[in-house]
């Protein structure tokens, strides 16, 4: 078969029984987040380039290297959205939310666009859900931000999982480290590698982002941030662990967490799963406290994490999938139909049956053996056949796939006949 046209590079369909999986877990990670006192927000998939360049921050693989970003036939510069809490901020400043009583608290789930290498779990369209929770600066909101993560996890049976903290410090803190970093790295600057040396220069607190081992291996020698924080920072910090201990949350120190992108103060946090003999990260986030003043709100404390969807629904189902062994989605009722003028018959039918159950009406013209297969690949419960002499009737043969029973049913019964069969 000569395929023309192929799906981009790191970009994939989802489909047919690897879709029912994604909307089982969309459906539980909805009521999870309603429970927890979240509303869920849309927000476009293109925005202005630089609301990105100017939260996520320069020195970031993101802003550096990631980003989709365009020209427009107007002269705009725009980007498809590389995450969205920057998107979430700039929609609650210009949909005058400042004036909104409380804490504010979203989520969110859809795509994100990010020119990254493909690789497993990984893509340059990828979907997240995630939470923004904004107006409070308590460490009691970053404790419940990290349980409702841990909630959502729960909720697909999700196991196996490692939660990580650290603290970063704030702007009053932060210089100060950052300045020594900077003076201790540029002494060592032969020993890493040549991202490290780039981003000693423009962002130091991205060298603990590197995935490379020497370099973790030689940052081992610098005090971690978390010795470094102001006062104020540490008893944040002390008041989250004690928190987190009163839901029986068990999270572990890691010095070196200190996330991917420039907003964050204080709170970061990871959520990983073990695979073969490495962490793989699932769920991450913290909080950022300067964003919204920073896209010209006023000073407001917030919040927030994302969650990727493929790497979960991979550590949920390791299993390679493969859509040529799949079916499509079940049913409860199968109509096989003997020509076109039963199809009509029964998708007559059919229309007063979908008001209390699931129904298929086959159009293919293949015979009642090939149909009566579907039925069974589609794990349907009652079989309607409908030929010639039936469609002269006004009647359907039912045939229960459960017991092999199978009876004549009249038209104008046929709605009381199916749930009874269904108790529905």
């Amino acid at each position: 078969m000569d395929i023309r046209y192929r799906r981009p590079r790191g970009t994939r369909d989802v489909l047919l029984e690897e879709m029912e999986r994604w909307r089982w877990c969309e459906e539980r990670w909805r009521e999870v987040l309603e429970r927890y006192g979240f509303g869920e927000i849309r927000t476009p998939l293109i925005e202005p380039t630089d609301l990105f360049t100017r939260a996520v921050g320069s020195g970031t693989d993101i802003v550096d290297k990631e980003m989709y970003s365009f020209e427009t036939k107007g002269g705009e510069q725009i980007t498809l959205r590389p995450e969205a809490t920057a998107s979430v901020v700039r929609a609650y400043l210009e949909n005058g939310l400042t004036r909104q009583p409380g804490t504010l608290k979203f989520y969110y789930l859809g795509p994100m666009f990010r020119y990254d290498r493909p690789q497993a779990g990984r893509y340059r369209q990828f979907h997240q859900v995630g939470v923004e929770a904004i107006g409070s600066p308590s460490p009691v909101l970053d404790a419940e931000v990290i349980r409702t993560a841990l909630a959502l996890f729960e909720a697909v049976d999700a196991e196996g999982l490692t939660v990580q903290v650290n603290t970063i410090g704030c702007p009053e803190c932060r210089p100060g480290y950052v300045a020594e970093l900077q003076a201790w790295a540029r002494g060592r600057a032969e020993g890493f590698c040549e991202t490290c040396r780039a981003r000693l220069e423009i962002n130091p607190l991205r060298l603990f982002d590197c995935k490379v081992e020497s370099c973790r291996d030689l940052l081992g020698g610098m005090r971690p941030i978390s010795e470094a924080v102001c006062g104020a920072c540490r008893d944040h910090h002390a008041a989250l662990r004690t928190s987190l201990a009163a839901m029986d949350v068990g999270a572990t120190e890691d010095p070196s967490l200190v996330r991917g992108l420039d907003y964050y103060t204080r709170t970061t946090f990871e959520i990983s799963a073990r695979q073969d003999l490495r962490q793989s990260a699932l769920c991450g986030g913290g909080r950022y406290d300067g964003l919204v003043e920073q896209c010209g709100g006023p000073p407001t404390p917030a919040v927030g994490f994302s969650l990727g969807v493929e790497r979960t629904l991979r550590h949920l189902y390791p299993e390679e999938f493969d859509p040529q062994l799949s079916r499509q989605s079940p049913v409860d009722v199968y109509m096989a139909c003997l020509g076109q003028p039963a199809m009509i018959h029964a998708l007559a039918h059919a229309e007063l049956l979908r008001g209390v159950c699931r129904v298929e009406v086959d159009t293919t013209g293949r015979g009642v053996k090939a149909q009566m297969k579907g039925a069974h690949a589609r794990g349907a419960r009652l079989v309607l056949i409908a030929g010639d002499d039936e469609l002269a009737a006004g009647k359907f043969q039912m045939k229960d796939l459960n017991d092999g029973h199978q009876r004549e049913v009249a038209g104008d019964g046929l709605l009381a006949a199916v749930r009874e069969v269904l108790g529905s």
